[in-house]
């Protein structure tokens, strides 16, 4: 029997309601990111300025990708306890620490750069020119400069997520793309016509706006931030503790990206910059908009009904939370397939970037789209172990999917030849069935841990895949037949894009409809039910009680204590 207070308990619907809320609101997010690709791209094209650009900012934009998950993994959860078990104030102490470490590590971080950014530039793109490396290192300290800036916000973010407030916080990218792109926009105007430098100063400028705009939102929620440097404080070595794992399991997928950088650097000029926009446009439209806040959503509640050893809450969310990811990435996957190319035509061919590249890029997103469904199971899969923040089962999930990635990268993209373009396709295939090793051993872990049985989830897995493979299909065809990617009047390729699109859906509703009959509306209705032990289902955010502190590895004081006899799944057979 459920041992969760009604007023703590929160309702599937709450789940789907705020994941669908905080999904439109990290739409806009990517729309401001797609129209900052869009701004570079059309201004200085697919070459070698656009190449340096990015080997300067490959590293930085992974770090702040990895204070990104080490936030959603480990300070949400550690953030949630704290409020409950010791109050704002000393959770506003613990945070405003955690600001100054991020500052001070910040300053020697770029210190560093500003020394050794010539060795670095070289070592992760052996293959550029030397007037490439010259560029790329000009721009490295510029660009590193927003990695304690983006920390800051994720760490202001992280805290309104543990008090349930996800819409505006997923808007946090937006400022920081928005703001970026509006500095590319006007550079001509300042003279920088023709200098990449500008895009560096750019993204500086968004990273600003964004830590101002996070910090006033986390005040205005009550927030009162007094940054200190008391290193041997408890509570901030507890929490050093808990984010080791986090981030060095984070820290390995910049890692694989890097690799890949130094063997695409050997390929032609353009390809660097092509991979980039391929990746961050799959990563943010999966990733950000729908993955992400789905996790965001399921992650405190899951951290309660662990807290309360309610195993039957933790399976139940763990099943709403695959049916979500499922019921998304499918047919996302159909329509990434079917019109990536001619919507990256439609969309990047503009300005200084070429129409085929613009094609190329459509065709590495179709590859790139493979990686959808691993990615979304991936995440739903180890939420349950994120909330009872058992870092080591994520830590090893990380490691199996990196070295599988690594190991296909060769295999699948030397064939092509160094002299080939298209040999970035090899690059997005690696990375894409990587991500089913990910799911591989999160299932056979989750089994283990908490007995989760996916029961109705393979019927209804297949009746998706079914109408996903149908509308997909068809709408390929559509494109083949109207010779999609041969039309040269933009109005009219987005116009028949947007229509094949329209008509993908409507054959994607009729065949579910047929193919599930009222399976399909029953699964929404439960994902949708209100939890009868809380009457009226779950609390408004500011009425929440507060949750009670998940239980997890270590045993630093107000951060996810560990009491004796409790098992916690170490991931230690595998």
């Amino acid at each position: 029997m459920s041992s969760l207070p009604s007023g703590a308990r929160h309702s599937d619907r709450a789940v789907v309601r705020q994941s669908g809320l905080t999904g439109v609101a990290a739409g806009i997010s990517v729309l401001f990111g797609l129209l900052l690709d869009i701004t570079i791209a059309a201004r200085f094209g697919a070459g070698p300025a656009t190449d340096s650009f990015f080997v300067s900012a490959r590293i930085p934009l992974g770090l702040t990708a990895i204070v990104m998950v080490v936030a959603n993994q480990a300070l949400v959860p550690a953030f949630r306890t704290s409020l409950t078990k010791r109050g704002a104030p000393a959770t506003h102490r613990l945070i405003s620490l955690i600001v100054g470490v991020v500052l001070v590590a910040g300053a020697a971080m770029l210190l560093a750069v500003w020394l050794l950014a010539y060795p670095l530039m070289r070592i992760t793109a052996p293959g550029i020119s030397t007037a490439e490396v010259a560029a790329a290192v000009s721009m490295a300290p510029i660009v590193f400069a927003i990695v304690p800036l983006v920390a800051v916000s994720e760490v202001m973010r992280a805290y309104l997520n543990s008090r349930y407030r996800f819409v505006v916080p997923a808007l946090m990218s937006g400022i920081l793309t928005a703001v970026a792109a509006s500095v590319v926009l006007v550079g001509p105007l300042l003279g920088w016509r023709h200098d990449i430098h500008i895009v560096a100063f750019a993204y500086l400028a968004g990273a600003v706006l964004q830590v101002v705009f996070m910090t006033v939102m986390a005040t205005r929620r009550g927030m009162r931030l007094r940054p200190s440097l008391r290193l041997r404080d408890p509570d901030l070595r507890s929490v050093g503790r808990l984010v080791v794992r986090p981030t060095t399991g984070a820290g390995l997928n910049p890692v694989a990206r890097l690799a890949e950088q130094v063997l695409v650097s050997f390929l032609p000029p353009g390809s660097i910059t092509l991979l980039n926009y391929g990746y961050r446009l799959i990563s943010a439209i999966g990733g950000t908009v729908f993955f992400r806040s789905v996790i965001v959503a399921l992650i405190p509640r899951l951290t309660e009904a662990h807290n309360h050893d309610d195993q039957e809450a933790v399976r139940r969310l763990t099943g709403v939370g695959m049916r979500i990811m499922l019921a998304v990435s499918l047919p996302l996957t159909a329509f990434m397939a079917a019109l990536s190319q001619p919507g990256a035509i439609a969309v990047f061919h503009r300005g200084s970037l070429t129409r085929a590249s613009a094609a190329l890029l459509g065709v590495l997103l179709a590859v790139y789209s493979i990686s959808l469904v691993g990615s979304a199971v991936q995440r739903a899969l180890l939420a349950p172990f994120m909330a009872r923040l058992d870092t080591r089962t994520v830590l090893r999930n990380t490691l199996y999917g990196i070295a599988a990635n690594l190991v296909l990268l060769p295999v699948l993209t030397l064939p092509f030849g160094l002299g080939n373009q298209h040999a970035i396709l090899g690059v997005a295939l690696a990375y894409s069935l990587a991500q089913f090793v990910n799911v591989g051993h999160a299932w056979y872990r989750l089994q283990r841990a908490i007995g989760w049985q996916p029961v109705g989830l393979g019927a209804f897995t297949a009746k998706l895949a079914a109408g996903s493979l149908l509308s997909g299909a068809a709408m390929f065809a559509a494109t083949v037949a109207l010779g999609l990617d041969q039309i040269t009047g933009r109005f009219t390729l987005i116009l028949l894009t947007v229509a094949v699109g329209l008509g993908g859906c409507a054959l994607l509703g009729a065949a579910l409809f047929f193919l599930t009959g009222g399976d399909l509306a029953s699964a929404w209705h439960s994902l949708r039910r209100r939890d009868r032990s809380a009457p009226g289902g779950s609390l408004p955010a500011d009425q929440e009680t507060e949750a009670a502190a998940p239980r997890a590895e270590g045993d630093g004081p107000g951060v996810g204590a560990t009491p004796q006899g409790e098992p916690v799944a170490t991931g230690g057979s595998v």
